[in-house]
């Protein structure tokens, strides 16, 4: 090896022009100095030539070379695993933010339609105790004229109850009197005692009267008073049974109306409790449906920025994927032209030495 070694030393010190078209190593050249335009392949050109200006054996610049090249081999190897973990990892977790995402879009929806469903009911419920409301003020108003009414016609009735007894005191006085005078009296001598007794005692005026009729006439009016006075006392009676019969009307409507007001004021009283009810769920629906916003906005950022992330996994490994596949074809093409061209590859290199 180090004979072949000195041989492409020699070829290096005979060489006069390297990069001349009439150099049959010209092709070998026109490689080389493509490999000098990367980073990688300038950096593995220098480091031959340091090698072997140092007289390195050849094997030491090929083993150089293969341990590089499966070292860019095994990274692209570790890369590919830390891509299929990255990508398990961001299908995993992409899945999980879009399962996040459905859920809360779906008790966005189902909390949207709550607080529809119990915003109606709410209003329902706030006509009905409206309604109930306007039914006991019907109600108190008609229990309120039903007491008026009653007050007035009890009045009117006790008032009877005074006046009818003196009507049937006074008829029972004129019959009295009637019955003790005698008729067909002298007419001046009635008139005399009519204006003796003038308006202050109108029972004596109207016996004086009667006096000056005949016996049929004074029988007839006897008779007259006395139907007047049975008239009256019967219809005390009737009255009496007529007040009683109203008091019990009134008390039945009274209690017909506390029946229907107590009724009102049970439903009014459920509706109430109901419509509280229905509050604390709609507060409940209203509270869900924001969570749920806050979770579709937190798990729709997350998948952003996970997407983002992913995006630039892929991009770094794609870059790096490219770029060592390159690195690695360099060194294959250097491994190949020392196997293949030495001779041309000592004279270029032996041109960069110089």
């Amino acid at each position: 090896m180090k004979f072949v070694i000195c041989l492409a030393l020699i070829a290096f010190t005979q060489a006069v022009m390297i990069k001349h078209a009439s150099d049959p190593h010209a092709a070998v050249f026109a490689q080389l100095e493509n490999l000098e335009d990367h980073p990688l392949g300038k950096k593995i050109l220098d480091t031959i030539a340091i090698q072997m200006r140092n007289q390195s054996p050849l094997s030491d610049i090929a083993k150089m070379l293969q341990d590089l090249r499966e070292n860019l081999v095994l990274q692209q190897q570790d890369a590919e695993l830390v891509h299929v973990a990255q990508e398990a990892d961001c299908e995993a977790e992409i899945y999980g933010y879009n399962r996040r995402i459905d859920f809360a879009s779906n008790e966005i929806t189902e909390a949207t339609m709550d607080i529809n469903k119990y915003t109606s009911e709410i209003e329902l419920l706030q006509q009905e105790i409206d309604n109930q409301v306007i039914q006991l003020n019907i109600l108190n108003q008609q229990e309120e004229q039903l007491r008026e009414q009653r007050a007035e016609d009890h009045a009117a009735y006790q008032e009877r109850e005074i006046q009818t007894p003196k009507v049937v005191e006074a008829l029972d006085v004129i019959a009295a009197k009637l019955s003790a005078i005698q008729p067909e009296a002298d007419a001046e001598v009635v008139l005399a005692e009519l204006e003796r007794v003038g308006g202050d005692n109108p029972i004596l005026a109207l016996v004086q009267l009667a006096s000056t009729f005949s016996a049929e006439k004074l029988q007839s009016v006897q008779a007259k008073i006395g139907e007047l006075r049975a008239s009256l006392e019967q219809a005390l009676i009737d009255d009496r049974e007529e007040e009683i019969q109203s008091q019990l009307n009134f008390e039945a409507q009274i209690y017909s109306i506390q029946e229907q007001r107590e009724a009102i004021q049970s439903a009014k009283a459920e509706a109430e409790t109901k419509i509280v009810q229905v509050e604390h769920m709609l507060a409940a629906a209203k509270k869900r449906k924001y969570d749920a916003g806050r979770e579709l906005e937190s798990a729709t950022n997350g998948k952003k920025m996970k997407e983002a992330q992913c995006d630039n996994w892929r991009s770094l490994y794609a870059r790096d994927t490219e770029q060592r596949t390159t690195e690695i074809s360099i060194i294959r093409q250097v491994e190949s032209i020392l196997a293949t061209k030495l001779e041309g590859a000592s004279n270029y290199i032996k041109g960069r030495i110089n």
